[in-house]
């Protein structure tokens, strides 16, 4: 499992943390071990108190376990690698808190532990030194996965193999507290930095995902967002300053943030912010019904737990009571004792109690797998959800991009506070290049009176830049179209051969009902055309359509029908002359049956027994029924 832990301070906003609802669908405070107070929050503050007698700042130690989302870890299992660790880091009897948290479907383990204790040597209060702690809780690590057979991460195996998306707990906590997707804000400030070779191209990058390069207050490279949120680079692309240096300078040539943010602010107008405010919204109206679902689904799992938990104490209680009547007191409670007795019977209480809690420990974890594994199949519908969401918000970010960057940068930082004349006709210089963006008024320009020659010549040049700069944007814009068609031409043809795949399907569904139409067409003509015997009806092993419930045929009711019937009105249906009904698949087993019971009912006013018995069928009896001449003869022949 993968550990991950630090040395920290702050009670509260731990003790928020490892208590926090809204973002865990369970918690559950396993153990508070080596504390008078009996909450998580006291216990917290019970540490804080004992630090300030000492000068430790970081008094606590803060690890978490987290095994693969497929593991089945049972809380033995947990407790064992906590002891482990707890040898391995010198913790052992050290006051300590155990907190299971339950998120998405995946159950992790939170400790902490108190670093200080009291020296015997020295009468006084220490600190545990905590020295390479990283290195140790890696080869407890690898030594879990090999231990439980679990698939070891290719970073774990070798560190050249790690993951370049891999997030720190500062940069996954600053994500959500902005609402983004860490990993999405990862590869796009590291696909911006590798894909550009300058200073100009970076922040173009930037610029195309919605953020822009600044000056931060204590880090030197920062950038920000549409929303005002600020990332450091050194952070987030993973390199250090001096690399940052290399590439982009220094960073007193760069704006501060509030530059930044007053240049974004007054680009972001109020169609553009009601168009984001309206895109979060239509993303949390689609993200609600499966809110509502889980939240419905956490509720009723925390209502089956605590009722096992519930009747389990019930349980304990009775159960205990049973083990302490074992015990006699007074005389007998002696007497007892120096027989001998009262070892034996300690013993099987102490049995007992191992396996009860044994049992009950199995009854928790065989529910909580059962939820866990329920919550997993809902996530699975989240992750497709968060997948869209990420691909929207992108297409978000860019489009508002757009509109927010400009062919300028926000103001530089003045260092003086008076502006020399080459400085305002530079800046007017960049005004009149701003306004313009046409050539033809750049050469409408060269024609006025009031410039002199070597503004005309700064003109010609700025003509000159503006023709390359058309130039390269229609290249862009020409490779940005060609990519653009390559990646629909690409989701097409995903269509078309999800498309194709379907209609295989249908088609063979399709020839599969037929295929049933056609050997019902076939069963329901061999009925009716064959020629029944008195004697009764030939059982053949077919498989048919069964009929629907509305053309189903009520035997009780037909067969009463058919007894007020006289022979005559009987004989009709089997004399008449043979019509070949409709073909309907779906009442040829009705009107089969119907038919048999006609002839049933008919042999059974003539004295036989159509179902087999002890009388066998006698051709000489005669029928006695009274039926026309004509139909008579037409019986006879039958028979």
């Amino acid at each position: 499992m993968i550990l991950k832990a630090s040395q920290r301070t702050g009670t509260k906003e731990l003790a928020k943390h490892l208590l926090n609802v809204a973002e865990n669908d369970h918690i559950t405070v396993h153990e508070i071990r080596g504390f008078v107070a009996d909450d998580l929050a006291g216990a917290l503050r019970e540490i804080e108190a004992i630090s300030r007698g000492t000068r430790c700042s970081k008094f606590m130690f803060s690890l978490s376990l987290n095994p693969p989302d497929y593991a089945d870890v049972p809380i033995g299992d947990f407790e064992a690698a906590i002891e482990e660790i707890e040898r391995k880091l010198s913790l052992v009897d050290q006051p300590r808190i155990i907190v299971f948290h339950e998120k998405n479907g995946r159950r992790h383990c939170h400790v902490v532990w108190s670093r200080l204790m009291y020296s015997a040597h020295t009468h006084h209060m220490i600190s545990i030194r905590m020295s390479h702690f990283k290195l140790k809780l890696m080869e407890v690590s690898r030594l879990l996965f090999l231990k439980y057979g679990w698939k070891m991460p290719e970073g774990m195996k070798r560190a050249a193999d790690r993951s370049p998306w891999h997030l720190t707990r500062e940069e996954h906590r600053q994500a959500v507290r902005l609402s983004q997707d860490s990993q999405t804000l990862k590869m796009l400030f590291k696909s911006a930095w590798e894909q550009s070779d300058s200073k100009e191209t970076f922040i173009r990058a930037l610029e195309e995902r919605g953020f822009l390069l600044a000056r931060g207050d204590r880090r030197g490279f920062i950038a920000l967002d549409i929303a005002g949120g600020i990332y450091s680079l050194t952070r987030w692309i993973d390199i250090g300053t001096r690399e940052l240096k290399a590439r982009l300078g220094k960073p007193e040539t760069l704006p501060d943030i509030g530059q930044a943010q007053e240049f974004i602010n007054a680009r972001m107008t109020e169609n553009l912010n009601r168009y984001i405010t309206e895109s979060k919204q239509r993303a949390k109206d689609i993200r609600q019904p499966l809110v509502q679902e889980i939240r419905a689904m956490v509720a009723v799992q925390r209502k089956e737990r605590q009722s096992l938990i519930e009747k389990q104490q019930i349980r304990w209680i009775q159960e205990t009571r049973v083990r302490v009547a074992r015990l006699p007191r007074g005389f007998k409670g002696i007497w007892h004792k120096a027989t001998g007795a009262y070892k034996k019977v300690r013993a099987q209480n102490e049995v007992e109690t191992k396996t009860s809690l044994d049992r009950d420990r199995k009854e928790l974890h065989a529910l909580v797998r059962s939820h866990l594994l329920e919550r997993q199949e809902l996530q699975n519908s989240v992750k497709s959800y968060k997948e869209e969401h990420n691909r929207e918000t992108l297409r978000i970010r860019r489009e508002v991009a757009k509109y927010v960057s400009t062919a300028t940068t926000p103001l530089q930082p003045v260092k003086s506070e008076t502006i020399s004349l080459k400085a305002q006709m530079a800046e007017v210089q960049s005004k009149i290049a701003l306004l313009s963006g046409n050539i033809t008024l750049l050469q409408s320009a060269l024609e006025s009176g009031l410039i002199s020659d070597e503004m005309r010549g700064t003109i010609r040049r700025m003509i000159e830049r503006t023709l390359e700069t058309l130039h390269l944007k229609t290249v862009e814009e020409k490779e940005h179209r060609e990519m653009v068609q390559e990646k629909e031409l690409v989701e097409n043809q995903f269509l078309l051969n999800r498309y194709i795949r379907q209609y295989a399907e249908l088609q063979v569904k399709q020839e599969e009902e037929s295929r049933k139409t056609s050997a019902n067409k076939q069963f329901y003509d061999i009925v009716m055309n064959m020629s029944y015997a008195l004697n009764g009806i030939p059982r053949w092993q077919i498989s048919v359509i069964s009929p629907p419930p509305e053309k189903r045929l009520d035997e009780k009711a037909f067969t009463a029908t058919l007894r007020e019937k006289s022979n005559t009105e009987l004989l009709s249906n089997i004399t008449k002359p043979y019509r070949r009904p409709p073909v309907d698949p779906q009442t040829a087993t009705a009107n089969l049956r119907a038919s048999v019971l006609e002839v049933k009912e008919v042999l059974r006013r003539a004295g036989l027994q159509p179902d087999g018995g002890k009388s066998a069928f006698d051709p000489t009896q005669k029928i006695k029924m009274t039926v026309p001449l004509k139909a008579s003869a037409r019986f006879n022949a039958r028979k």
